[in-house]
């Protein structure tokens, strides 16, 4: 399906930069994030969180996604993942998403379609997540969180595992597997939102197949592409951001 409309030159109004301090970590940059969106009613909304690592890892899948941005310069992110917002505030909130790398213990993973609920914590070190931002959607969290049963049964779908091993494979330099961008392979904990965002009613890519999705798409999307939602009479995203760590590129820029 093509898309009926295009990006705008003037960034999403509603997308800040939010610096965070020097001694500051990511929940307390968060807690700042949330704090700033005002809303009365947190768990009316539902939150994409994106993190951009500095390891080996992260600068495979942070270059591989440049292959999404006119000017071809690495993505600031690794992954994209849901922030499962807890009523009594986020040290007790988790993150829902489908790491390449796969606990061991636990479900096995066929069984839940690779999906993992992990302590928000785990992504409070800004020493190695350096980029971060917050995506504050108009869907109620509970509503996104309904779908997520449906996504781990239904491997017919979107098959998150096989995005994990292809993804691990060209990560690692395996039998030549060339970067899955091309040939429509998401990152896996990417594919798994837009499947429960449109599940529950919400497209966060418009005109993207599912399973070809990324943190990086959905970055663009809610930064340049948000007067999808004004033309079809919807609530656009709002955000927070704070990108320090890119790759000191001088060109293109």
């Amino acid at each position: 399906m093509a898309m009926k409309f295009t990006p705008v030159s003037v960034s999403n109004p509603a997308f800040v930069k939010q610096k965070r301090r020097a001694t500051q970590g990511n929940l307390d940059w968060l807690s700042r994030a949330l704090a700033d969106f005002g809303d009365k009613e947190p768990l009316s909304l539902s939150y994409i969180l994106l993190v951009g690592g500095n390891d080996t890892l992260s600068w495979r899948l942070r270059t591989a996604q440049s292959h999404l941005r006119f000017d071809l310069l690495p993505s600031y992110w690794t992954s994209a993942v849901l922030l499962k917002l807890h009523k009594q505030g986020l040290e007790k909130s988790t993150v829902i998403h489908v790491p390449l790398i796969q606990p061991g213990e636990g479900l096995f993973a066929t069984e839940r379609n690779g999906v993992v609920e992990s302590r928000l914590a785990d992504f409070d070190d800004a020493g190695v997540w350096k980029n971060i931002a917050l995506i504050a959607l108009p869907v109620p969290q509970k509503d996104v969180l309904a779908q997520l049963e449906q996504f781990e049964r239904g491997r017919g779908y979107v098959d998150a595992l096989e995005h994990v091993l292809r993804w691990l494979a060209f990560a690692w330099g395996v039998a030549r597997t060339p970067n899955p961008i091309h040939d429509g392979i998401g990152l896996p904990s990417a594919c798994m939102l837009e499947a429960l965002f449109a599940a529950a009613g919400m497209d966060i890519t418009p005109g993207l197949e599912t399973r070809a999705s990324s943190p990086e798409a959905i970055w663009a999307t809610a930064l340049y592409w948000y007067n999808y939602y004004e033309i079809n009479q919807r609530t656009p995203p709002k955000g927070r951001f704070f990108t320090p760590h890119d790759y000191d590129i001088t060109d293109g820029k």
